[in-house]
């Protein structure tokens, strides 16, 4: 049988180690924010080598409201330009285009922003983003407004494929057809 005090200090040893392993983790969990109903979830960037004038980030959005909301862009202080893109693929032909008119985020729903789909591309960058390092950007929605965070910059998990490995030469870029954009008005991502 344990005597209180070889309780009490396994109890002070769990929880030390613990607190230890939060703050041990901290750099690498999640950050979130939020305006309103509106909750942005780990926006990050992957590094990019010197020279590259462009890179892709990456987040997700979830309207927590009764109303659907619409991601307009925003602004950044590191590249010139933040645009709103999505990659489809079609056989074996990739087609990259910018959405000019925002992305819908339905009522209730989270809108991942991934490789190989729906991202953010910040163009014309005006330094190259180096792996932990934190950068400032204003995202802006429609109804709930504008909301300030920072980019995370790191390595996307090893299952996913960067944005930066991608050959862009083999990507279409424009606008897509009607009927694309009727789908894409209809699809909601849960």
């Amino acid at each position: 049988m344990m005597s209180c005090s070889h309780t009490h200090r396994l109890r002070t040893c769990l929880v030390g180690a613990l607190i230890s392993l939060t703050t041990l983790a901290a750099p690498v969990m999640a950050h979130e924010y939020r305006l309103g109903d509106i909750e942005v979830m780990h926006p990050f960037a992957p590094p990019t080598p010197p020279g590259a004038p462009m890179a892709a980030g990456y987040l997700e959005i979830i309207n927590h409201g009764q109303h659907d909301e619409r991601f307009l862009g925003g602004d950044v202080t590191f590249a010139h330009e933040l645009q709103l893109h999505e990659t489809t693929v079609e056989g074996d032909v990739s087609r990259m285009r910018q959405i000019t008119d925002g992305m819908l985020i339905p009522a209730g729903t989270t809108v991942k922003f991934q490789p190989m789909g729906k991202h953010l591309m910040f163009t014309d960058l005006a330094e190259p983003l180096v792996d932990g390092d934190r950068k400032k950007a204003t995202l802006t929605f429609e109804k709930a407004g504008e909301l300030e965070v920072e980019f995370a910059i790191e390595h996307a998990d090893a299952a996913s494929t960067s944005h930066d490995d991608m050959n862009h030469g083999d990507m279409k870029h424009g606008e897509e057809s009607q009927e694309e954009m009727k789908k894409d008005k209809a699809h909601k991502h849960h």
